[in-house]
């Protein structure tokens, strides 16, 4: 239950503030693709080890934002829109193994490329998504009400965050 109730902290924190917490961004995302791809490769029983290295991604990810902002934008881009691609993808129990990994990448890609080409809009979009997905997976929803409060979630941080970016507020 703390896992759930630590998920929907961070989830509101980057519905409503991802962009100015632009390290805490990063580092979410960073956690959420080192659990993806440990438990991609390590037994089921290693759960301990799946989180550490979840966690040293992340702690790394937020480190390197602080100082290389514009190039961890787009690898946080990147694995913003392949963890999105992957989550919308086992929402629906789609089952093409081998068309998988290129939905990934072209996720992943997408995710870059908007990273690049509009930053803030990039951070405040995917951290929105990214928020409301951690918002979602902690509540008990049923797959047709998950995906409706994932989209008015994501809607309410995109507007409230880009009310944020027209007015700058000081947040550390």
């Amino acid at each position: 239950m703390n896992g759930h109730v630590l998920a929907l902290g961070i989830g509101v924190l980057l519905l409503l503030l991802g962009r100015k917490l632009f390290w805490l961004f990063v580092g979410v995302v960073g956690f959420l693709s080192g659990v993806q791809i440990a438990s991609q490769f390590l037994p089921s029983d290693s759960r301990i080890v799946v989180l550490a290295i979840a966690f040293a991604l992340g702690l790394l990810g937020a480190i390197l934002a602080i100082f290389l902002q514009h190039l961890v934008v787009i690898v946080a881009g990147f694995l913003a829109g392949g963890h999105l691609i992957i989550r919308v993808l086992t929402l629906y129990n789609w089952k093409g193994e081998q068309y998988e990994w290129w939905l990934v990448l072209l996720g992943g890609i997408v995710g870059g490329i908007l990273a690049l080409m509009l930053l803030d809009w990039a951070l405040i979009i995917l951290s929105s998504l990214i928020g409301a997905n951690l918002v979602s997976q902690a509540l008990p929803f049923d797959q047709a009400a998950t995906v409706l409060f994932v989209i008015v979630l994501a809607t309410s941080g995109i507007l409230i965050q880009s009310r944020l970016l027209q007015r700058p507020i000081a947040v550390v």
